[in-house]
């Protein structure tokens, strides 16, 4: 198969790679998801190219990628943070950006990584129905964890330990809603049968409870939809989109109810899945009218501030040379820099502590001019654009997702879009405008 049909060991290697699944394989030194991706890396060196095809590193926003991920490794290293674990993950993510990248180029289109997303999504909807059905309480167990039979990991208290938080199954069919929404709108003549799969994103996004992804979903629908409600022609497609979104989301919470009924789940599970998705989204609303509202459900929302305000006074308090470069990664957790073993809840904040103040300015030049210039080679806003705004979105109250393997294969593909459409169409690339002189 590998030989026959790459593509399929492609997709393979993006879906575990999107849904984060892994497993060690007997006494060997390399985990499945590396072996696959070497395998699938040695496939596409011998490989035939395109006719055309831009080579891999003679891309300038590819060499950035690989620079910073080189820079990260140097300041980690300077910082004597170096594991075997970060360099296997360094590895595992430049061979996703050449993949992501190399399979773009090859194919032409997303289509490889938008099954990909799609399959990944659906395995975390699984594991998040199989931890209701199976367990009634967080932390979600992963359903190939049973089938492999991995033991489950306890902590000195006896209890489950949360490997991946639940949020990031919210993320993926999250970010699974947005990318079959956005690819719907901009095809001519879409496939309305894989509208289907939105209530079962939606309802992965209630299930995992993950807020900032709801709220990412919402605000990126909106957006497209009033985007196609300018025009007249698009307009009918918009308002299917609006009765759909309505019947997704009445589903969904039928759905969601049903479901909390039907499992066998904890009291203070269910009280905690209250508190995220319905007490406190209405104590920030009535906050921030300058309303009533309960002070007590505003607990995370509070915790959050606070620990993002002790980690900006921490990277204050920082000398200059780690402010310039960073400590490195993970460097935050090691220092215990918050004071509670957690990291920062806050994505670029997190980037500005490990990687410095250069880090963090190779970070936002490299997604904003590829952003900036796929806007302006297309017309409408394209899926990959709107997946990277949905987890910059996302960040803002997570963690490390801003350069996960995941968020760099996304970046890597749509800097392959970036050059199939600038080669099709040189002049929207670099269009010069020349003004007459006056005679």
């Amino acid at each position: 198969m590998l030989i026959t049909k790459p593509e399929i060991i492609a997709i393979l290697f993006f879906t575990i790679t999107i849904a984060d699944v892994n497993f060690e394989l007997g006494g060997l030194p390399l985990n499945a998801r590396a072996l696959v991706g070497l395998a699938l890396f040695g496939r596409t060196i011998i490989s035939k190219k395109n006719p055309g095809q831009a080579g891999f590193l003679a891309n300038a926003k590819i060499l950035l990628i690989v620079g910073f991920t080189a820079y990260t490794f140097l300041v980690t290293a300077f910082n004597d943070l170096i594991t075997a674990a970060f360099i296997k993950q360094s590895f595992l993510t430049l061979i996703a950006v050449y993949c992501g990248y190399f399979y773009y180029m090859k194919r032409g289109d997303m289509l490889y990584l938008k099954i990909s997303l799609i399959l990944a999504a659906l395995i975390c909807f699984l594991d998040l129905g199989y931890t209701y059905s199976a367990y009634g309480e967080f932390p979600v167990q992963r359903v190939y964890h049973m089938l492999l039979k991995v033991p489950i990991e306890y902590d000195e208290d006896g209890k489950i330990l949360e490997i991946i938080n639940h949020n990031f199954y919210g993320l993926i069919c999250g970010t699974s809603f947005v990318v079959i929404i956005n690819d719907f709108i901009n095809q001519k003549s879409p496939n309305k049968l894989i509208l289907l799969l939105l209530p079962i994103m939606f309802l992965g996004v209630l299930m995992s409870t993950s807020r900032s992804t709801l709220l990412g979903i919402i605000v990126i629908s909106i957006v497209l939809i009033a985007r196609e409600l300018k025009h007249r022609e698009r307009a009918q497609k918009a308002m299917l989109l609006i009765t759909m979104a309505i019947g997704v989301l009445f589903l969904s919470l039928f759905l969601f109810t049903t479901l909390q009924s039907y499992f066998t789940l904890e009291s203070d599970f269910i009280e905690r899945i209250s508190q995220r998705l319905i007490d406190e989204p209405v104590a920030v609303f009535n906050k921030h009218l300058g309303m009533n509202y309960n002070a007590n459900a505003l607990e995370a929302m509070d915790w959050r501030e606070e620990a993002s305000a002790d980690a900006f006074a921490a990277f204050m308090n920082l000398s200059s040379l780690e402010q310039i470069f960073g400590i490195g990664y993970w460097g935050f957790i090691v220092r215990d820099l918050g004071h509670t073993g957690l990291n920062p809840h806050n994505g670029f904040l997190l980037l500005l502590i490990e990687t410095g103040i250069v880090g963090l300015l190779i970070y936002v030049i490299l997604v904003a001019s590829i952003i900036k210039r796929s806007l302006k080679l297309n017309n409408n806003i394209p899926p990959l654009v709107t997946t990277l705004i949905f987890i910059i979105f996302y960040c803002i109250g997570q963690n490390g997702e801003l350069t996960s393997s995941i968020t760099f294969l996304f970046i890597a593909t749509l800097i392959a879009e970036n050059e199939q459409l600038a080669m099709k169409s040189p002049t929207k690339n670099s269009a010069i405008k020349l003004t007459p002189l006056p005679l």
